[in-house]
This record gives structure tokens, sequence and C-alpha cells, in this order.
């Protein structure tokens, strides 16, 4: 009897929080607006939504400055796969430093690569599910600054001498 009594209180203090407009399970962003950045600036994004910049200073903590200066540069944000992808970069400055944050449409989880020469360090709101559209990303990511690099030694190395 206590048990029943107990079941129905709590079923009716939830259904209050809800209809009052406080739905415990509501999300801080709406995941589905983020799309609405795609092609904008990751700088936008962060303006507009206040709590994902928060969300990556906690992630972070002191290495959310090295995110920012490596977002000096930005790169337009992309979907790829269910992931949001931020991206910044220091162009001319040994070790290519970059940023990629990836944002999970379906998880609402924030995941971020600093990568620096060939090492990278990885943060995330839930390591044990970082998606595989994110770590692709970086994978792609590195391939390309490698072509990119062999393309420049390539350029930059003197012509062999004809005989």
């Amino acid at each position: 009897m206590v048990q029943r009594f107990f079941i129905s209180v709590c079923v009716m203090v939830l259904s209050l929080l809800n209809y009052s407009g406080t739905n415990l399970y509501a999300q801080e962003t709406s995941v589905s607006s983020l799309k609405q950045y795609i092609g904008q600036m990751p700088s936008e994004l962060l303006k507009q939504e206040p709590k994902i910049q928060t969300r990556l200073q906690t992630l972070l903590g002191k290495e959310y400055e090295r995110l920012q200066d490596r977002f000096a540069h930005e790169l337009p944000i992309e979907l790829y796969g269910d992931v949001l992808i931020l991206r910044g970069e220091k162009p001319f400055t040994p070790g290519n430093p970059k940023a990629i944050v990836g944002i999970g449409l379906f998880t609402n989880k924030i995941h971020c690569a600093l990568v620096e020469n060939s090492g990278r360090s990885i943060f995330s709101e839930d390591a044990k599910k970082i998606p595989n559209e994110f770590n692709k990303f970086i994978i792609i990511t590195d391939k390309r600054s490698q072509e990119e690099t062999e393309k420049k030694k390539k350029a930059e190395a003197p012509a062999p001498e004809k005989k």
C-alpha cells in the first residue's frame, strides 16, 4: 500500500514538472537547431549558443586557450555523418596546429581533438562513445595534412640536375 502511494506521488510530481514546462530530460541546446549553423563559422555558433561554449570550457579546462588560439583561423562548419564539425587551424605555423570539435547530433555530446605535428589530444564528454564519424574525420584530416606536407617538401626540394 505504501509502495503504491509512493509511486503515485512520484508520477504526479514528474507530470507536474513536465506540464509546467520544466522537463527534466530536456537537452541544454536543441540538437536539431544546430544544423542551421552548417556553412557558418564556429565563432557564430559559439556566440549564439553560449551553453556550448561553456561546455567546451569545462571539457578542456586549461587547454581551452589552445582551442581559441587555433580557432583564430576558422573553417566553415560541416556535417559529417551525424556529427557537426567545427574546425580551426594555425596555418604557416610549425606543427600545423589544428582544433576539431565534434558535436554528436543524436547524443548531444561534445568531443574535441587538438592536433599538432603527428600527435593529438582527445577530449570527450563521453569518452566511451566517441562517434565513429568524428574519429574518421580526424583520420581524413591527418591524411590531408601529411599529403600537403609531402607536396611542400617536393616543391621546396631542389630539382635534380640533368646530364
